[in-house]
């Protein structure tokens, strides 16, 4: 399979900066492993993953039309498959758990991001945003059936818990020379306040929602 069969990749607009096939796997495996590592759903990435499933039939493609399917080569390039395919499988079941695990608070947070102009990041796509809706109206129907109608009137609603990451502890590692100084709360006086340096390539163990931010654009990684 020579060079000029590789296909090629369409990219959308808000990955101009990303122009070879190696940068959007890398870029895709970064997103996989915050998502993996974040104790709370990132903003969705599902235009990589779309990218990627294009990518993928491409080269599914070029390796049905060679007749020497036992060449090293075509086993190497099916092998790669069989990495990228699970990458964005095991990408998506991961934030489908996320959604799964508190459905409203998600569509919550995805509803005050959108209406955020200063925040122009999405939380979910419209297909995951279809099945949160779907779910929690399922989880709803349930509970309804369950629990509440054998319940006092006054406590017939459904509880929307609110996860709290203030004390949520993550390694990162910093990726980009322009993060700066991080503040953290000096657990030695809580009324005070450190200040970190993210120098480029430093790992710390730091409270999430200090460098969230960071992780969401992609200048840190979570490990």
């Amino acid at each position: 399979m020579t060079t000029n069969d590789e296909p090629t990749i369409d990219m959308d607009d808000d990955y101009d900066d990303i122009t070879t096939p190696e940068e959007v796997l890398r870029k895709m495996t970064l997103m996989w492993q915050n998502e993996l590592c974040a104790p709370c759903l990132l903003p969705s990435q599902m235009e990589l993953v779309d990218i990627l499933l294009d990518q993928i039939q491409g080269m599914e493609d070029d390796i049905s039309r060679q007749r020497d399917k036992m060449q090293l080569r075509i086993s190497l390039h099916r092998s790669e498959l069989q990495r990228i395919s699970f990458l964005t499988s095991d990408y998506v079941r991961c934030r489908l758990r996320k959604i799964e695990a508190n459905p409203n608070d998600v569509i919550e947070q995805h509803n005050l991001r959108k209406n955020d102009a200063t925040n122009p990041i999405e939380l979910l796509s419209e297909t995951e945003l279809k099945f949160a809706e779907e779910y929690a109206l399922a989880e709803a129907e349930l509970f309804e059936k369950t629990v509440i109608e054998f319940m006092p009137v006054a406590l017939k609603k459904i509880p929307v818990p609110k996860p709290d990451l203030k004390n949520d502890m993550v390694y990162a590692k910093v990726l980009d020379d322009d993060v700066g100084n991080v503040t953290v709360t000096d657990w030695r006086d809580l009324n005070a306040e450190l200040v970190l340096e993210m120098e480029k390539s430093s790992c710390h163990l730091i409270p999430f929602e200090s460098v969230k931010p960071y992780v969401e654009e992609g200048k840190m990684q979570l490990l």
